[in-house]
């Protein structure tokens, strides 16, 4: 079976790089039912090159309290998320946690004045800001819709950031409406397009899981190709709350392929 692949020249995709135990982890979160229903780690295995790269992978999440692995007489063990796993994971593997958090109608923006001659404590800080979802007003303007003042303490006895940083709660945001400050802080346009691309993407290879005779390992393949776009689509979505969201928004449709391909493949493997 030839997959559609996820690739678009005119989007410059970041470069996401998942070790095995990352992997293992994705995948548990998405398709346990295999594990569940078949008593296997067929799906999991397939990301190794052989099975003591898989065991020793399983020893170390388990070790680090992620997995759980239970086995009753004469069956194979069954190997499942924790809680602690859960709460590790990626926010775009679970973007409904959310897409339906009310909003508290507080923006909270930090200002930060970093000098020329702490470039790389300006770079850490900005990097920190963007892995929580902030968005960028100017480039030492950052806004987000969550109360993050126990993230902010956290950082400033970390790396002393109130030396160089203020956090402010508002209503507004100089004047801007709250669709306004969205379409200022984040860029939708580039996210919307590469999210549309996902969406051809993971339609068309839908479509052929449900019509076309398949294999186990294309199924595994499918499913591999389809987590690693499914991160590039939504890997740079700020998951504002529902009431932000632009009206041409299309994450909720691109999670909900993902999780109707994911559940295909699961079946059509179960059949395997």
């Amino acid at each position: 079976m030839q997959w559609k692949p996820f690739h678009h020249p005119d989007i410059s995709l970041p470069v996401i790089r998942r070790r095995a135990c990352d992997e293992l982890v994705a995948l548990l979160s998405g398709a346990a039912e295999v594990v569940l229903s078949r008593g296997l780690s067929t799906l999991y295995k397939s990301c190794y090159p052989n099975q003591r790269a898989f065991d020793a992978s399983v020893t170390r999440l388990e070790k680090a309290g992620l997995i759980a692995k239970s086995k009753s007489d004469g069956a194979l063990p069954k190997i499942t998320l924790t809680d602690t796993a859960y709460k590790t994971l990626p926010a775009y593997l679970h973007p409904q946690t959310h897409w339906n958090k009310r909003w508290n109608k507080w923006w909270y923006i930090l200002m930060f004045d970093v000098p020329e001659s702490q470039r790389s404590y300006r770079d850490t800080l900005r990097a920190f800001l963007k892995k929580r979802r902030f968005g960028c007003l100017q480039k030492s303007v950052w806004v987000t819709p969550r109360d993050v003042r126990a993230d902010y303490d956290d950082l400033n006895h970390a790396a002393c950031v109130d030396s160089v940083a203020f956090l402010f709660e508002s209503r507004t945001v100089l004047g801007f409406g709250d669709q306004s400050v969205v379409t200022e802080a984040w860029d939708f346009k580039s996210i919307n397009r590469l999210q549309e691309y996902y969406l051809l993407f993971a339609s068309e290879n839908l479509n052929q899981l449900k019509q076309a005779t398949v294999t186990e390992s294309g199924i595994l393949q499918l499913i591999r190709m389809d987590n690693l776009a499914y991160a590039q689509a939504m890997s740079g979505d700020p998951l504002l709350p529902k009431e932000l969201h632009p009206p041409d928004y299309v994450g909720m449709r691109v999670a909900e392929t993902h999780q109707a391909l994911l559940s295909q493949a699961v079946r059509r493997l179960q059949s395997c």
